[in-house]
């Protein structure tokens, strides 16, 4: 027997039938789906925010949108929420290829960006709102206030300066008036004169206050703005990991924050990937075992079988030649009944059946022609295990060491032909170590239970009660499972 060329690729689905219970592989399947669900959910929300803001022209508040903005947001929805579903169904499909490859790809990138844009946004929007909180614009906006209001109010030198030019405007008329009629004006030249230059020099000295004032109230008043619009979005406000990253690369604060993103998402997309795939792996272990995702045994629809389902035991399918097929090939084999022997009905051209003879470790024949093509020690030892499985649940043999590996040996015999194998290639230990294996895998599938009563002449498993007094099934067709 010569086995199949090494695959270094793990098989996860045969790993799990190998590894797990069929009861095992049920519950981690229910845990499984649930978590993609709500993956699917997560992914669903991180990108439904943003594409509903961008169809919405960033406003976020539902009670201010109109009509347009209700059947855009509603589009947005049914675009995220399309593309989130193929998301999910492809990641628990478990296709495989170049057309998988591909529309992970698209889906992953869609994923990516609109989570990723997402999160930036909210990032933006914290920093945003730390900003505009701190005491610093608070104290940078009450300054621009102060300065506005001020701003508004006439200042002492203000007033200084129009009393000052009211007074150089009366004795200028005063001095017109002296000039035109010297009598009706008592006032001297000379005192008119010294009048208007004093007041001159009160309205120069006035007016450069003034100046200087308004000059630097517009600088205060500029200065104060532009604080203010500084700290209106302070980059010191990002989350700490964001600045060491800005630090770390030296690169700007909005590309910290995309690579904060990026890794944030990144790891959710593979969790879900994985999930997906988690997912994908135990639904093909469960087809394996002929499961079905519910733990049902998969059956073609037919009345026969339906009732056979009814009454409790599950009827493979095809089984019904198989006992013709073993009269067929082995005429000689009759069932021990009463302890007198039944010959069964022969077929009409007997076969005879090679038996090898006992060879040396130095001249072991080598193997007959395989007719069946690409047999493995899997396939092989899924032709033994049917059968033998179908025996103890008729009651044919008991569940123990020793009649599980007469059975094995029987098995072997009977299909050397079909199989093209030598039984002298087999020997005692292997069948054996297959006859245990055998017992392992139905106590997994719950067929055999452990005897809490076991002990010295007990045997150690036993058959489970659901199998117990069950009609018998009948045998499958080895060809038909050797193929």
């Amino acid at each position: 027997m010569t086995d199949s060329t090494t695959n270094t690729k793990l098989d996860r689905p045969a790993h799990l039938v190998a590894t797990k219970s069929l009861r095992d592989i049920l519950a981690d399947l229910r845990k499984a789906e649930a978590w993609l669900l709500m993956a699917a959910f997560a992914a669903f929300l991180a990108s439904a925010f943003f594409v509903v803001k961008y169809f919405v022209g960033g406003d976020m508040i539902p009670a201010n949108w109109t009509g347009e903005q209700w059947a855009n947001a509603l589009l947005g929805l049914g675009i995220t929420a399309v593309i989130t579903a193929a998301q999910a169904f492809l990641y628990a499909s478990g296709y495989k290829g170049s057309a998988a490859i591909a529309a992970t790809i698209v889906v992953v990138f869609f994923g990516l960006f609109s989570e990723v844009s997402q999160s930036m946004e909210r990032e933006d929007a914290t920093v945003r709102h730390r900003s505009e909180n701190s005491p610093v614009f608070q104290a940078a906006l009450g300054s621009i206030t102060t300065l506005t209001s001020t701003a508004a109010q006439i200042s002492p030198e203000q007033k200084a300066l129009a009393d000052a030019r009211a007074q150089l405007h009366y004795w200028q008329n005063l001095r017109s008036q002296k000039q035109a009629n010297a009598a009706k004006v008592k006032a001297s030249f000379a005192t008119i004169e010294r009048n208007i230059a004093r007041y001159q020099q009160q309205s120069l000295s006035f007016e450069q206050q003034t100046q200087w004032q308004g000059s630097n109230h517009a600088n205060l008043l500029g200065g104060a703005i532009a604080q203010a619009k500084a700290l209106e979005y302070d980059e010191d406000k990002h989350y700490a990991m964001i600045r060491l990253i800005k630090g770390l690369f030296g690169v700007a604060g909005i590309w910290a924050s995309f690579l904060f993103s990026v890794i944030i998402i990144g790891t959710f997309e593979y969790a879900f990937h994985f999930v997906g795939a988690y997912v994908a792996d135990h639904k093909r272990a469960l087809l394996l075992l002929g499961r079905d995702t519910r733990g049902e045994l998969i059956h073609p629809e037919n009345p026969a079988l339906i009732a056979a389902q009814e009454n409790g035991i599950p009827k493979d399918y095809g089984n019904a030649l198989r006992e013709t097929y073993l009269n067929w090939v082995t005429p000689e084999r009759v069932p021990v009944s009463n302890g007198t022997a039944e010959t069964r009905a022969q077929p009409s051209t007997p076969v005879e059946v090679p038996v090898a003879a006992p060879a040396t470790a130095e001249e072991r024949p080598e193997p007959m022609p395989s007719n069946v093509p690409d047999l493995t020690r899997e396939r092989f030892f899924r032709l033994i295990y049917t059968e033998v499985r179908t025996r103890i649940i008729n009651g044919t043999i008991k569940p123990t060491v020793r009649p599980v590996t007469d059975a094995v040996t029987e098995v072997i015999r009977h299909h050397t032909q079909t199989l093209g194998l030598q039984p002298s290639l087999i020997g005692k230990p292997e069948r054996q170590r297959i006859a245990e294996k055998i017992l392992e895998k139905l106590a997994q599938e719950a067929v055999l239970e452990p005897n809490h009563e076991q002990g010295i002449g007990k045997p150690k498993y036993r058959l489970a009660n659901r199998w117990a007094n069950r009609p018998p099934t009948d045998i499958p067709a080895a060809a038909h499972l050797a193929q």
